[in-house]
């Protein structure tokens, strides 16, 4: 005797009151199957199906394979299709010195503003300038943005502006120049004193800067 035949397996309808995902528009807006997009980005039909059902799992890589795919920004992709943004940790005052109001990740930052395109927003935080510190170039409500991790040798960023951390001395905001005694720098800003031959605990390279206002409109 034949035996039951296997149901044909058949794809699951859409909740209708479940949102729709960013990367779902996307597709659907070109006229494509999971399969085909799985195929252009060199990945499995579950493994599209899972990021468009719960784009929260997005990380920056996989944002970046899609992105390049569809022709879009990676950061609108994260954070299950909401404009990512950033945490505002410290205020830049005067002598180009940092002050980490709430200093991340131990808290969640004074306010959060938009992430500026090309930024991974996981990797991201920003401090506002206050007065004239940075004056001519950056000006009071300019917000920085820089990495969140530091990187782990100092020597890598010399010639960039960094938010730094002295040996046993104060964050500041500084363009980063070998001192004369090997492993210490020199650190320049524009409107303070230079500070010469000191140790770094760390330095995280400025990745961004934008006016408060256009800060805001970014996303």
């Amino acid at each position: 005797m034949e035996g039951p035949k296997t149901p044909l397996r058949r794809g699951r309808k859409r909740d209708p009151g479940r949102p729709v995902s960013g990367l779902t528009r996307l597709r659907e807006a070109r006229g494509l199957t999971l399969e085909q997009v799985a195929r252009a980005i060199g990945t499995s039909r579950s493994n599209v199906h899972k990021y468009e059902t719960k784009p929260e799992r997005l990380d920056h890589g996989w944002a970046e394979r899609f992105a390049r795919f569809y022709d879009v920004d990676p950061a609108r992709l994260m954070y299950g299709g909401r404009d990512p943004v950033v945490p505002v940790v410290g205020y830049v005052g005067a002598g180009a010195t940092v002050e980490l109001v709430d200093p991340y990740p131990k808290g969640g930052g004074l306010k959060e503003v938009p992430c500026p395109r090309g930024l991974n927003p996981a990797k991201t935080i920003a401090v506002i300038v206050r007065g004239d510190s940075q004056a001519p170039m950056i000006t009071d409500g300019w917000i920085i943005f820089y990495s969140r991790d530091p990187e782990p040798d100092a020597a890598a960023v010399v010639g960039r502006l960094c938010i730094v951390k002295q040996a046993d001395g104060p964050v500041m905001l500084k363009r980063v120049r070998r001192g004369p005694t090997a492993g210490r720098f020199n650190l320049e800003s524009a409107n303070a004193p230079l500070v010469e031959d000191v140790a770094l605990e760390w330095a995280a390279p400025v990745r961004a800067m934008l006016p408060g206002d256009q800060a805001e409109e970014t996303a």
